[in-house]
């Protein structure tokens, strides 16, 4: 085998491995809930008259939604909702943890279930009148594969170094 054929041939499986070693594009994603007021692990100074759920997508149904806090269950009345927001109305109760629980059927047929977890009682610090939203990002994933990338990149010019050394030596 030829010397520049060697090459190609490593260059290629370099590329393939490479291409093997990339992340695949996100999948078309079910809906889920991007935002809550009140917002996960937030302190709001008094309990709100509703709660609301926006989700990804429409809402087709509405299955449950439970606000329970230090006294038990603060729903008043069933859950109802718009395109892709669900409220749920609330009587008042006392500060202290609650929990908001959601069932619901997403437009695309899939359920969407979680609850939000968040506290009544004095707020220290400045607070946020805007959109609350419940939904992170993971900033670390893009930066290691750019890294393994690199590793795989060094490793092969390495590699090629040293059969042409061996080939010329």
């Amino acid at each position: 085998m030829s010397s520049s054929r060697l090459v190609r041939w490593v260059a290629v499986a370099l590329v393939a491995a490479l291409l093997g070693l990339l992340p695949a594009p996100p999948a078309s994603a079910h809906d889920e809930l991007v935002s809550s007021d009140p917002a996960e692990s937030s302190v709001v100074e008094t309990l709100p008259s509703r709660a609301t759920l926006t989700l990804s997508g429409k809402v087709r149904k509405v299955r449950s939604v439970t606000v329970t806090g230090p006294d038990g269950d603060v729903a008043n009345g069933k859950a109802t909702f718009r395109d892709d927001e669900v409220r749920q109305n609330l009587w008042s109760g006392p500060d202290g943890e609650y929990v908001l629980a959601y069932d619901v059927v997403s437009a695309d047929g899939h359920q969407v279930t979680g609850e939000v977890h968040f506290e009544v009682g004095p707020v220290s610090g400045p607070t946020d009148s805007g959109p609350r939203a419940t939904v992170e990002q993971d900033a670390g994933g893009g930066q290691r594969g750019i890294l393994l990338v690199g590793v795989v990149l060094l490793a092969g010019a390495g590699g090629l170094v040293a059969l042409r050394r061996r080939r010329l030596g």
